[in-house]
């Protein structure tokens, strides 16, 4: 049995190291992402900037910029794109309707999910009031990787304040898969091969 003990030490060691927390490796993504706006009573439904027009010659700009190919390390906070508003003309404007934001990602490997909300709001001349944002989806998974909204509702601001940019913002974690390392494959094969020549020795004392 010690013989057997030495020639089968090595296999489970070998394991013990494939299964350790320690060679879990977390991959960076790539990713990027847009927005569509879709509204009843608006001009550019269906793309990233629609119009809103009041009975007053007033006009109301609602815009989303989204992120190009942006390469993180994970996990990480992170910025998913920013809305922003413009208003002219006198009297106040009501927008409403629905907004998606869609994650595109292309590393690990490639995928694209989406992020539905509604939103809301009253702006008016004197650059006062504000909107919202209600992301009825926070998080999606593509992969091993997750994207998650972390300031939902998110509150839209007037031009006046912050030149009326308000900022997405994101959360991005991945689940590791464990990677052996080439060492431990090694010595996996060679307690293998220790335990093929162990069994035909005791065969051959048979």
């Amino acid at each position: 049995m010690t013989g057997a003990r030495k020639l089968f030490a090595p296999i489970v060691f070998a394991l013990s190291m494939l299964l350790t927390p320690s060679n879990a490796q977390a991959s960076p993504v790539t990713f990027s992402t847009s927005g569509t706006f879709t509204c009843a009573g608006c001009a550019g439904s269906g793309t990233n900037s629609v119009t809103f027009l009041g009975g007053t010659g007033n006009a109301l700009l609602l815009t989303f910029t989204g992120l190009g190919s942006t390469a993180l390390d994970t996990p990480t906070g992170t910025s998913f794109g920013n809305f922003q508003t413009f208003f002219s003309g006198i009297g106040a404007i009501n927008p409403s309707g629905t907004f998606t934001l869609t994650i595109s990602q292309s590393a690990p490997f490639a995928g694209s999910d989406s992020f539905s909300s509604t939103f809301s709001g009253i702006f008016s001349a004197s650059n006062s009031g504000s909107g919202v944002v209600n992301f009825t989806t926070t998080s999606v998974t593509l992969g091993s990787t997750t994207y998650s909204i972390t300031n939902n509702p998110l509150n839209l601001v007037p031009p006046a304040s912050n030149n009326g940019i308000t900022t997405v913002q994101g959360q991005i974690t991945t689940s590791a898969t464990p990677v052996p390392e080439p060492s431990s494959l090694l010595l996996l094969g060679a307690g293998l091969a220790g335990a093929g020549v162990f069994r035909r020795w005791r065969q051959s004392r048979r």
